[in-house]
């Protein structure tokens, strides 16, 4: 077949279904059939069978090497067979790990093939958030079949020219396809070691549109790549020259990571803005070394994140995973965590690593001790769970988590922990509320200051105080004095998300005391969650506070 023939009307139906929803609905009455076409009906003896591949493009380096292209096979992508009288579906399969597709026809006829940026298993679509959620799809132009036949479809980049001097002048039928297969490379490497995992469907937004602007995702303004939790949807940048994340494979799967953790684990991450070398609440900080973490154990060895932006995608930077500079180690950075998470499972041990359990134990801990902790998600809890589930690994695991500063672990609360990276309030991790006992003080940094450049967000660890009490009847008081405004979670975890049972946000200039009674259960121990309120300017750098808490 020579692909250059049929390029423009692949490409013209490849925008069809996204502009003028060539793909049919329920609801749509198929045009009839001319009268010179064979009709064509599946189960024969004829056979269209070919690869499909689709334009890879590296970002190894930081930046796209275009003229590197390589083709990739499109693995597990979902294609039907379509009868080119009036694009009926006359058989559909999913294509192997090579790319390959079979069907087979009675007779001789008309075909097309229409080629999903979708998997059925796990079920995975990639959509224009820009365009309705149109799914995207790759329509090849009408064959005349009249015996068995190949037909290979490549998926171009739509980049013409060099590094230095192209541009994107045609479609770019491949990005869809790109971030399908990243998706798959860490689905399959997860079914291999874990089959009774199940994905839930996911639906990943993509448009050249897309831009890290704030504002209406459906204008393509979704501020950056990110996994969104309320929608359990992923959103992408595509704005050519600006960002675009389609080929910056460690990208898609970090967010398809947080994905996995909030389907099949827990977060309690705030989200918030974060870069290497931040101290922040340490459930963000496990979820996003998590997520760098799963980045380079999907594309082991390629253990180099990269993330390519600017004019021509020229732009970027590229990162080790397991040997990024640290330059604030501890429980509240998400370097430590991915590399104490990657060389737990990676097979290449260094200085304090005598690790190598591939990824199927921390699976084991995330869908299990990670999901059902009495604490807020962090390597605290983490830890604490791989080791119950290997206590004959205890002393290996210790010696990792020296190397980041990290005191050895023997209960997810961090209890003796004593790095406080560089602030004495910062501990303990968790203060201890007794019931009908002495106030307990913390302290927050909770103006927009610069002290280490790490105060003043609202998901610093500086910002964010957790406290613990154990319930003794159905109401539990807690009094609070301030110095500033704040505001205050109580949740009883163990069994789902960060899902506060009491949230109360303070008014600005009013300090208390304020008093909260709160619905318990006796027994159950409840986590207290407390930061300023990052939407009001303050009057002090440093709040301070006092709880007491009683039996009502």
């Amino acid at each position: 077949m020579d692909f250059q023939k049929i390029l423009p009307s692949i490409l013209l139906c490849f925008l069809l279904i996204f502009e003028s929803g060539c793909k049919p609905s329920s609801n749509s009455s198929p045009a009839k059939t001319a009268a010179s076409v064979p009709p064509v009906t599946s189960g024969g003896s004829i056979h269209i069978s070919g690869n499909l591949t689709y334009d890879f493009v590296s970002a190894s380096t930081g930046k796209l090497n275009f003229e590197g292209t390589t083709q990739k096979p499109m693995r597990n992508v979902f294609v039907e067979l379509l009868n080119a009288g009036d694009d009926s579906v006359v058989s559909s399969t999913s294509t192997d790990d090579l790319g390959a597709y079979d069907f087979s026809i009675t007779s001789a006829g008309n075909i097309k093939l229409r080629i999903y940026a979708e998997m059925k298993s796990p079920w995975v679509i990639i959509q224009d958030n820009t365009n309705g959620n149109a799914e995207y799809a790759l329509v090849t132009p009408a064959y005349s079949i009249t015996a068995s036949t190949v037909k290979d479809v490549r998926a171009l980049s739509g980049w013409s020219g060099t590094n230095a001097a192209g541009s994107y002048n045609g479609t770019r039928v491949a990005a869809p396809f790109a971030m399908l297969d990243s998706i798959y490379t860490i689905t399959s490497k997860i079914k291999s070691v874990r089959p009774a995992i199940v994905f839930p469907q996911l639906k990943v937004n993509w448009s050249l549109n897309n831009v890290g602007v704030n504002g209406d995702p459906t204008l393509g303004q979704i501020i950056t790549s990110h996994y969104d939790s309320g929608t359990n949807q992923l959103y992408i940048l595509g704005k050519a020259d600006v960002d675009t994340d389609e080929y910056d494979n460690h990208v898609i799967v970090h967010e398809w990571g947080h994905f996995l953790e909030k389907n099949i684990s827990r977060s309690d991450s705030m989200g918030g803005s974060h870069s290497f070398g931040d101290e922040k609440d340490m459930s963000l900080a496990f979820g996003e070394g998590w997520g760098n973490a799963i980045s380079a154990m999907a594309f082991d060895p390629d253990v180099y994140y990269s993330d390519t932006s600017g004019s021509r995608q020229q732009s970027g930077f590229r990162i080790s995973l397991e040997s990024s500079a640290d330059t604030n180690k501890g429980w509240f950075s998400e370097v430590s965590a991915q590399e104490i998470l990657y060389d737990i499972y990676d097979s290449t041990n260094e200085a304090g690593d005598n690790l190598s359990l591939g990824i199927g134990p921390i699976l084991d801990v995330l869908t299990g001790y990670q999901k059902t902790t009495p604490a807020v998600t962090s390597i605290f809890s983490f830890i604490y769970g791989l080791k119950l589930a290997n206590p004959g690994l205890a002393s290996d695991i210790n010696t990792l988590v020296a190397t980041k500063n990290i005191a050895t672990i023997t209960n997810p609360y961090g209890t003796a922990e004593v790095n406080n990276g560089g602030w004495d309030k910062n501990l303990p991790v968790y203060n201890s509320i007794t019931l009908g006992g002495a106030a307990v003080p913390i302290s927050l940094y909770g103006n927009f200051g610069s002290l280490n450049n790490f105060y003043g967000l609202y998901n610093a660890v500086f910002n964010n105080k957790y406290l613990r009490f154990t319930a003794t009847t159905a109401t539990t008081r807690l009094v609070v004095t301030s110095t500033d405004t704040f505001e205050l979670e109580v949740s009883k975890l163990g069994a789902g998300a960060f899902a506060p049972q009491y949230q109360e946000r303070t008014s600005a200039g009013v300090f208390g005391p304020f008093t909260y009674d709160i619905p318990t259960i006796a027994g159950q121990e409840y986590i207290v969650r407390i930061l300023t309120d990052q939407d009001v300017v303050f009057a002090n750098a440093i709040v301070t506070l006092t709880f007491t808490g009683t039996a009502r």
